[in-house]
């Protein structure tokens, strides 16, 4: 039944809106899990005995895991598919909403964050996948209505997250910022698998599989766990984690010039200034909303 239905074909002259549902509870599982645990630090704290430095992880960890996880599947994406890895996804949020329910220490909550991060990111890579496959199908270009409906969405839960959390706190204690997760995952993993199709109008132009690129990925990832390292403890004696940075993102980047199928391709960064500016503003826009959270 639900390969029936995933392998019905969208209307020709417009976006598939069944693929709406599925897009944004994948995209929302992120931002939601960003902002929720604003409320629920001290309470963990408290109940596990942890000082704020460790609890500090909990925030740090599902970023890292996002930042570095997120471009890797974004490419994996492009490999597999956007529903494997929606599925995946799902599954990854769903057992770290588990294993956040049952840990005994802050350790294992890090743990589950790390594995969130993972499997949350996969949502949004995935429906910027879905959008570019009906826009070759349908030849329309920019599906304004649906990034509109896509953004809202995101930055909205973001917006209500710790008014979420708060509430799950009160009603089922701090570990339902955790639970909230299982819930989320089901009803992802339905929608995905029933609505994401099989193959798309993309499917040609995928990557040969078996060649990501691991050692772009590696400097990568040590670029930005030093980096954050540097970042979470700002002292004189840390200046070599910044050092260490820099040389892991200059490899990074005389590496990625030098491959034909990049980890990510840094070419498109030169000279486009509008891009650039993008990106400066989401930078600014993240780094203001996630401190003051």
């Amino acid at each position: 039944m639900i390969d029936l239905i995933a392998a019905k074909p969208g209307p020709a002259d417009r976006f598939d809106r069944r693929l709406l549902a599925p897009m944004m509870i994948g995209a929302v599982l992120n931002p939601v899990n960003s902002s929720i645990i604003a409320v629920a630090l001290v309470p963990i704290a408290t109940a596990l005995g942890a000082p704020a430095s460790e609890t500090a992880w909990l925030v740090s960890s599902l970023y890292l895991a996002t930042s570095i996880g997120q471009p890797l599947v974004g490419r994996l994406v492009d490999m597999f598919g956007p529903r494997k890895l929606s599925v995946a996804g799902a599954i990854l949020t769903g057992l770290a909403g588990v294993i956040g329910v049952f840990a005994p220490n802050i350790a294992v909550l890090v743990i589950a964050r790390v594995i969130l991060g993972f499997g949350t990111c996969a949502g949004y890579p995935a429906a910027m996948y879905l959008i570019r496959s009906e826009a070759t199908r349908t030849g329309m270009r920019s599906p304004a209505g649906v990034l509109t409906a896509l953004s809202v969405t995101t930055q909205t839960i973001a917006v209500i997250g710790p008014t979420l959390g708060g509430l799950l706190i009160q009603v089922g204690g701090w570990r339902a910022t955790f639970a909230v997760n299982i819930p989320l995952a089901i009803a992802s993993l339905v929608l995905s698998l029933l609505f994401l199709p099989k193959s798309t109008a993309l499917d040609a132009t995928r990557p040969p599989r078996g060649r990501l690129d691991y050692l772009g990925v590696a400097l990568f990832a040590g670029t930005l766990v030093s980096l954050l390292l540097f970042l979470m403890d700002i002292h004189l004696a840390q200046l070599w984690l910044l050092g260490l940075a820099a040389v892991f993102g200059a490899a990074f980047a005389l590496w990625e010039l030098r491959r034909p199928d990049p980890f990510i391709d840094v070419r498109v960064f030169a000279g486009n200034i509008p891009l650039l500016v993008t990106y400066a503003r989401a930078v600014l826009a993240a780094t203001v909303s996630y401190c003051y959270l």
